[in-house]
Formats: C-alpha cells, sequence, structure tokens
C-alpha cells in the first residue's frame, strides 16, 4: 500500500463524525455520554405536548415482565456466538473497532429516546389510576418513545450488519438476523401487552432505533475500511489516505 498526500478543504474535514476512529473516540464517547447526562436530568412538561395532551390514560398497571438487565442479558447471550462465528469466519475481524462502534450507537439512541420523553412528557397508559394514590413519578411521563425498543432495535440492526458483513454464510447471517430482530421484537411487545408503553411507543422506537443502528454501522464500516489522518496546518489541511 502507498501513501498519497492529499489536500482536503477545511470546510470539507474540519469536524468529520468518524466513529469507530479510536483518536476521535476518546473525545467523541465522552461528549455523548456528556450530552445523555444532561437531556435525562430534564423535565418533561408539565402537560403532554401535540399531540398526545388529551389522552386518556386509565389502563391498569401491570408489572413488567422484560426488565431491562433482562434485554441486556438476551443480547449478550446472542452477542457471544455471533461474534464466535464472526471470529471463525475472519480471524482479523476489528472487534475493538465494532464495540465502540456498538457504544456510539446505544449512546445517540439514548440521546434521542430520552430527547423525545422529555420533550413530549406522554404519559404512561397507567397515569391516571396511578396519580390518585400518589404513586408516579417523573419516569411516569417518559412513555414516548420506548427505551426497550429503540435499544434492542439498534442492537438488531447494527449485529446484523455484522453477522452480512463478516459471515460467508447467508443462512447463517438471516439465521442470526433472525434471532435479533426476534427477540427485539418479542422484547417491545411486552412493553405494550405489559402497559407499561402503548403500541405507538414502541414502533416508533423500533423504527429509530433501527435507523441509528443501521447508520452507525455503515459509517463505522467505512471509517474503518478508508482511515484517514487529518494533520491542520494555518494554511491547509493535509490527508494521508492508504490506498490499496
Amino acid at each position: 500500500m502507498t501513501p498519497v498526500d492529499v489536500e482536503v478543504p477545511r470546510h470539507e474535514s474540519s469536524f468529520i463524525y468518524r466513529p469507530g476512529d479510536f483518536n476521535q473516540d476518546i473525545y467523541s464517547i465522552p461528549a455523548e455520554i456528556l450530552l445523555v447526562t444532561l437531556v435525562s436530568q430534564a423535565n418533561p412538561p408539565a402537560k403532554p405536548r401535540w399531540p398526545f395532551q388529551n389522552e386518556r390514560t386509565n389502563a391498569s398497571r401491570s408489572p413488567s415482565r422484560q426488565p431491562g438487565y433482562y434485554a441486556v442479558g438476551l443480547s449478550a447471550g446472542i452477542a457471544v456466538p455471533l461474534t464466535a462465528s464472526i471470529y471463525a469466519a475472519n480471524p482479523n475481524f476489528p472487534a475493538f473497532t465494532h464495540l465502540r462502534g456498538l457504544v456510539h450507537s446505544h449512546l445517540l439512541t439514548e440521546f434521542f429516546t430520552m430527547g423525545a420523553k422529555v420533550w413530549f412528557g406522554r404519559r404512561r397508559p397507567f397515569y391516571d389510576t396511578e396519580e390518585p394514590a400518589g404513586r408516579v413519578t417523573k419516569e411516569e411521563r417518559f412513555s414516548f418513545f420506548s427505551g426497550h425498543a429503540s435499544h434492542t432495535f439498534a442492537f438488531a440492526s447494527y449485529a446484523s450488519g455484522l453477522a452480512f458483513s463478516q459471515l460467508k454464510d447467508d443462512s447463517s447471517a438471516w439465521f442470526y438476523t433472525g434471532l435479533l430482530f426476534g427477540s427485539a421484537s418479542w422484547i417491545g411487545a411486552s412493553r405494550a401487552i405489559d402497559k407499561q408503553h402503548n403500541w405507538s411507543d414502541v414502533l416508533a422506537g423500533a423504527a429509530v432505533g433501527s435507523a441509528i443502528g443501521y447508520l452507525t454501522f455503515n459509517r463505522v464500516t467505512q471509517v474503518s475500511e478508508y482511515p484517514v489522518q487529518i494533520e491542520a496546518t494555518l494554511t491547509k489541511i493535509t490527508a494521508t489516505v492508504q490506498l490499496d
């Protein structure tokens, strides 16, 4: 491979978002954590915003059959054999790069999820039946959209991208994809069945999580395939690109 020096216009390269690039990740991941922390501290509005301000939320509260730790455990149970299969097909698989990519994916998912929750302030389906007893908290106004759905679908989308890009056997990739999205659908549906969320909360979370997982995976893949080292001076920016 031959290093080639090219001049890149400043406006095209000054602030490129490069998830998976370790030199940027050491700054961007903490910055994303800070953003998520700041958003999570915000309070929802006193009354839900459009289109949820006139809803009747009088369902009976049910215990959640899929707590967060269950979703994490199920995802890990799929991730371990998937990673083993990927390593068997590609011993040079950049696992640490994609691990950081997954971190980006979930941080971005959490940012948009919490942003929607605190902006809309939608009440959970059981809010009106629990409020007279004083059993509602800030969390009970975080119905839209479902974090369980957004995070499980973000993971499923990112991991499915890995399966199809790294596994040599398409049938294996389809098997893992079905397992990933089937599990995500099961977890998301349980949130509506248990009256912790409305079905629209689950569907919106699934759509947003899937999109973020897909876009983040594609971006990490681009960054890892075409590494760019950028050096800035007062007059120009020089990029060294490794070309095969």
